[in-house]
C-alpha cells in the first residue's frame, strides 16, 4: 500500500498533465485506469483528501463524477509536482 501524498501527488500530475483545470474536467474512473498501480479505493480515498485541501473540485455530470483542479491553486499545485519529481530523480 501506497503513502497518502504519493497518491495525492500522482493524481495532481495526472490531472496536470491531462489539462483537467478549470472547465475542463475528466472521470474519476479515468483517473483509476490512468493511475492503475493504486487499488480505485484508494484513489477516492486521495480525491476526498484532495478537496478538503481545496486542490482539486468534483463536478457532478450525467455520466457521474468529475473531478477538476481548481485555477487559483494552480501555482501551489505546480511546486508540489516539482517539488516531489525533484525528490524522485535524487
Amino acid at each position: 500500500m501506497q503513502s497518502n501524498e504519493e497518491i495525492e501527488k500522482d493524481i495532481l500530475a495526472t490531472l496536470f498533465k491531462h489539462g483537467c483545470i478549470g472547465k475542463h474536467h475528466t472521470p474519476i474512473i479515468n483517473l483509476c485506469r490512468n493511475l492503475n498501480q493504486y487499488s480505485c479505493k484508494e484513489i477516492r480515498k486521495a480525491i476526498k483528501s484532495l478537496r478538503k485541501q481545496k486542490y482539486i473540485n468534483i463536478y457532478k455530470t450525467y455520466h457521474g463524477m468529475d473531478v477538476r483542479l481548481v485555477p487559483s491553486k494552480l501555482k501551489e499545485i505546480k511546486t508540489i509536482i516539482e517539488y516531489w519529481y525533484q525528490e524522485d530523480i535524487s
